[in-house]
């Protein structure tokens, strides 16, 4: 079950670093950086979200509210939470003018002569 899916995230980092300008010495070192990245934000974002699921579904059944309606607005609570996420992640990668592949700095040769 996990074969394809890692297989792509593989192949989109590694297409990622090499759209990034990465050389390719450093390739790896870049890819191992994006994998370990998305390792930690998935874990960092599956215990938000989780605490923001139980938090809501603990304050409703506080409440004596029926416990299909708690956990349901609770996993409502936190799916809206991981669309705010989504929404700023977006926002940051769209306002970062290298996330788009391009120079900061135009990088300007030297001259040669020609004879």
């Amino acid at each position: 079950m996990t074969g394809i899916p890692s297989q792509i995230t593989y192949t989109v980092t590694y297409k990622a670093t090499r759209k990034a300008g990465v050389p390719a010495d450093k390739a790896g070192l870049a890819a191992a950086l994006l994998n370990s990245s998305q390792q930690v934000g998935g874990a960092l974002g599956l215990a938000i979200f989780s605490a923001v699921a139980t938090s809501r579904t603990t304050h409703l059944l506080g409440q004596h509210a029926a416990v299909p309606r708690a956990l349901t607005a609770g996993f409502h609570q936190a799916l809206l939470t991981g669309s705010a996420f989504l929404l700023a992640a977006t926002f940051i990668v769209l306002r970062n003018p290298n996330a788009h592949g391009e120079a900061e700095h135009p990088v300007q040769l030297p001259l040669t002569e020609l004879t």
